[in-house]
């Protein structure tokens, strides 16, 4: 009786120490300004080793830049776990070369650059599954202008 009731108290304190490690595993997102402490504006960011970091103000982010080693660990400790930055298409979905910003089409309501015009035929052909290899590979794609 005592080893069983000892038993369920371990697993009961194991399961309850597990709570806030999933907790942490997930993170918070960031809503305040890491130099300042504001409430942050969505519109005044800039790209960090692949992540996204948000300011209060455009003034913060030279700062940020002068030293963003010290500002990702203080995120970091306060468990804050930052978006991920859009990866803009800079490969040909058909040839894999450097694109040309004046050769792409719009499909979609997304615009798709080409290294060469030779690539748009192959693209026409099944855009989907191009646009689809893209977006596995991380890469967010520019929206179509309005027409």
């Amino acid at each position: 009786m005592f080893y069983r009731l000892l038993s369920i108290l371990l697993i009961s304190a194991f399961s309850l120490a597990a709570i806030p490690a999933q907790a942490a595993e997930k993170g918070k997102a960031q809503t305040l300004c890491p130099l300042m402490g504001g409430e942050i504006d969505k519109k005044v960011y800039t790209d960090y080793q692949g992540k996204r970091v948000y300011f209060c103000c455009p003034g913060c982010i030279d700062k940020f830049k002068a030293d963003p080693q010290t500002y990702i660990l203080k995120m970091e400790k306060e468990g804050i776990v930052l978006e991920k930055a859009p990866k803009p298409q800079t490969l040909c979905p058909v040839m894999g070369g450097e694109i040309d910003k004046n050769v792409y089409l719009d499909h979609g309501g997304k615009r798709v650059y080409f290294c060469c015009a030779g690539c748009l035929d192959k693209f026409k052909a099944d855009p989907d599954s191009y646009i689809k290899k893209l977006e596995e590979q991380g890469v967010e794609l520019e929206k179509s202008p309005d027409k």
